[in-house]
C-alpha cells in the first residue's frame, strides 16, 4: 500500500488522554460513526509539515511534493474533519483553534504509524536514557545485547525530563531514568541501585580519609550538575534540615563537567560511584562514602503498558534486568 493512500485509525481514547486530549463528547458517543472514520496518514503528515515549516511552499520544499499537492492534502484533511485547520497570516500560516486541537492527534497518528512499521519490520530498538545512566551504566549491557542478538539500537541520551518526553511522544520504545513522576499509561521497572559517593580532589584535606560525616559538608562548596536527576530530593530525604545549610553551586550541566571542576579544586560533589571508576583508579579523584546517610539512586526502566510481547524492547528489558 502506498504512503499516499495509507489510512490509519484514530488512537485509543486512553492514548489520547495521555496527550491531554479531552474525553469524547456526548454527541460523539451518540454518533459513533464520527469516531469510526479513517484519516489519511499522508494528509496528517502534510498538515504537520505545513505547521512546522510555517508555510505551504516551505513545506513543499521539505516534503518534496508540489505546493498544489500540499494544498490538496490539507484541503482533503479539512473536509474529512469538517473544520478549517490552517489560516494564513502575514506571509505565514497558523493553526486555527481546531487545528491546534488536532495537532497533538496528528503527531500521535504519525508516531504510532512509525512505531507500527518499526515493530512489524523489526526496526531498531529505540532507547532514551538520562545522561548519567546512558554514559556510565548502560553501555556494557547494551554491548552484550547487541552482540548476542545482532540488534540495531538507536540510543538517545539527554536530561531526565526530555527522556520521558521522548517516550511519551513515541520517539523511544524504552526509557531509563533516575527519577520520574508516575503516569497511568506507563510502567516502571526497577533496574540498578547505584550508590552516590562524595568526590574530592587529591589535594583536598579529606583525600586521605576513609569517610566523611554529613554534617562536615556544611561550609564546603557542593557542585551540582544536571538538573532533574532527583539528587536534591534524595538529599532532602536522607539529610533533612541539614540540606538548607549546604552551599550548593549549580549550573555545571553534567557529571563530566562536575568531575573536572572538582579535580581543579573548585569544590566537592556527590556523584554516582560508576561515574568515577576510572578517575579513582587513576588517582585523579578520591571517592568517599558518607558515614550517616544511605545515598542510593534507584534507576528505572519506563515503557508503555502496551509494549508488544517479544519486541526488541521487551527482550532488552529482560536481558538488562537479568544481568543487573
Amino acid at each position: 500500500m502506498s504512503a499516499a493512500t495509507l489510512s490509519f485509525p484514530l488512537p485509543e481514547a486512553s492514548s489520547m488522554r495521555s496527550l491531554g486530549v479531552p474525553r469524547p463528547t456526548r454527541s460523539m458517543r451518540l454518533f459513533p460513526g464520527k469516531l469510526s472514520k479513517m484519516l489519511n496518514l499522508q494528509h496528517a503528515r502534510t498538515f504537520l509539515a505545513v505547521i512546522d515549516a510555517g508555510g505551504f511552499r516551505a513545506a513543499s520544499r521539505i516534503v518534496g511534493i508540489a505546493p498544489s499537492t500540499i494544498l490538496d492534502h490539507v484541503g482533503q484533511l479539512e473536509a474529512e474533519l469538517g473544520a478549517a485547520l490552517i489560516v494564513r497570516r502575514r506571509g505565514s500560516v497558523q493553526p486555527t483553534p481546531e487545528g491546534a486541537a488536532f495537532l497533538p492527534l496528528a503527531k500521535a497518528l504519525v508516531s504510532t504509524a512509525e512505531r507500527a512499521y518499526a515493530v512489524v519490520a523489526g526496526g531498531p530498538l529505540r532507547l532514551a536514557a538520562s545522561s548519567n545512566i546512558g554514559t556510565y551504566l548502560l553501555q556494557a549491557p547494551l554491548s552484550r545485547f547487541r552482540s548476542r542478538e545482532g540488534a540495531e539500537v538507536d540510543l538517545w541520551i539527554g536530561d531526565n525530563p526530555s527522556v520521558f518526553e521522548r517516550l511519551s511522544q513515541g520517539a523511544a520504545d524504552l526509557a531509563l531514568v533516575e527519577c520520574w513522576q508516575p503516569s497511568p499509561d506507563f510502567e516502571a521497572h526497577d533496574w540498578v541501585r547505584e550508590r552516590l559517593v562524595l568526590i574530592v580532589a587529591p589535594s583536598h584535606p579529606w583525600a586521605s580519609r576513609e569517610s566523611v560525616s554529613a554534617c562536615e559538608l556544611v561550609g564546603e562548596r557542593m557542585l551540582g550538575g544536571e538538573r532533574g536527576t532527583g539528587t536534591g530530593t534524595l538529599l532532602r530525604r536522607q539529610l533533612g534540615a541539614l540540606v538548607s545549610q549546604l552551599t550548593t553551586i549549580d549550573g555545571f550541566g553534567n557529571t563530566e563537567a562536575v568531575k573536572r571542576a572538582v579535580r581543579a579544586g573548585l569544590g566537592i560533589s556527590l556523584v554516582m560511584a560508576a561515574s568515577v571508576t576510572d578517575e579513582v583508579a587513576a588517582g585523579t579523584l578520591v571517592a568517599l562514602p558518607l558515614e550517616d546517610a544511605e545515598l542510593v539512586k534507584e534507576t528505572k526502566f519506563l515503557f508503555r503498558r502496551d509494549m508488544p510481547e517479544g519486541s526488541a524492547a521487551r527482550r532488552f528489558l529482560a536481558h538488562a534486568c537479568a544481568n543487573a
